[in-house]
């Protein structure tokens, strides 16, 4: 018989359709719930996209393992901006998302934070387990609260539905453990991940762990889904791509660390309708007091131009 889930630990193993009935029914709960909060138009939750998480050999410790070491390592080689007034802001759109990550895809053993990095690059990313860094730039260049949002959720989606554990399943004779410098590589990206994988003892590339379209285009849904359920605008999520597009060659590296499944904006614009929500959360004067704090900022750390080794 195929296990179509598999853990070693955590989460007993669970066939396919039952999982996808019990989203459905979690989904139609949350419909029935945001409905009568005046906040989404009723039914409109039950046309989203099934998003299913891969199969996976490693155990939910396994990424909370992996991201734990990560962490260490990214802080030791990125220069985190320690301002409470900006990492509270980050933190609380965070906490927002993690609360409408779906209930089949929460696992009480992550522990997720969020911290700033005090680079122009435009990027973000999220590592196994839930530490989620953004770059300074991401803030600079957003214009709307929605489009960080929209950022955020994609990273975290990536982070709930574990493909850095995964994408590093196919490694099946390796354990968590050595293979955790080049899973970290590939998901920070970049110069950055870059040398961060050349830390790992392996000769696994940065090119076979790296995510592929498939978990792109996972990442972009659910991610979608999330922002509706924490009150978002999900087409927030398709401008932040647009005004990364327009950036593009401009130091950003979010594009090439998070490859385009093709059509993009306009997949997630049409989730985004079946997911209406009536009454958007919208940029306050937070955003702005946010925006008007770091252009007092001394400017952030500019990287060596060289070409990315990835």
């Amino acid at each position: 018989m195929t296990v179509l889930f598999e853990e070693k630990a955590g989460n007993s193993e669970e066939p396919l359709r039952r999982r996808k009935i019990r989203a459905a029914h979690a989904c139609a709960v949350w419909a029935i719930t945001m409905t009568l909060s005046g906040s989404v138009i009723a039914g409109s939750a039950i046309a989203q996209t099934v998003v299913t998480a891969p199969k996976n050999n490693y155990s939910v410790q396994d990424d909370v393992k992996v991201g734990r070491e990560a962490a260490t390592a990214v802080e030791r080689e990125q220069p985190i901006l320690h301002d409470d007034q900006l990492t509270s802001y980050v933190a609380t759109i965070g906490e927002r998302l993690v609360g409408a990550v779906p209930l089949d895809l929460q696992h009480p053993e992550f522990h997720y934070s969020f911290k700033i990095v005090n680079v122009a690059d435009i990027n973000a990313f999220a590592l196994p387990g839930g530490p989620m860094y953004v770059n300074r730039g991401m803030l600079d260049v957003a214009h709307t609260e929605g489009e960080i949002a929209g950022v955020m959720a994609h990273e975290l989606a990536h982070v709930a539905l574990r493909h850095g554990t995964a994408q590093a399943t196919a490694a099946t004779k390796y354990e968590a453990g050595q293979i955790a410098g080049s899973i970290v590589g590939a998901i920070i990206g970049g110069r950055v991940g870059s040398a961060v994988s050349r830390g790992s003892q392996l000769g696994i590339g940065i090119s076979f762990l790296r995510f592929g379209r498939e978990y792109e285009k996972q990442a972009d849904l659910l991610g979608a889904q999330m922002m509706a359920r924490a009150g978002y605008d999900p087409t927030e999520m398709a401008n932040v791509f647009r005004t990364i597009e327009e950036k593009s060659g401009d130091g950003v590296e979010f594009l090439s660390d998070h490859p385009n499944p093709g059509n993009r904006v306009e997949y997630i614009t049409a989730e985004a309708q079946s997911l209406r929500v009536e009454h958007p959360l919208e940029s306050g004067p937070e955003f702005e007091r946010m925006q008007a704090h770091l252009r007092t900022l001394p400017p952030p750390r500019e990287r060596p131009k060289q070409q990315s080794e990835r």
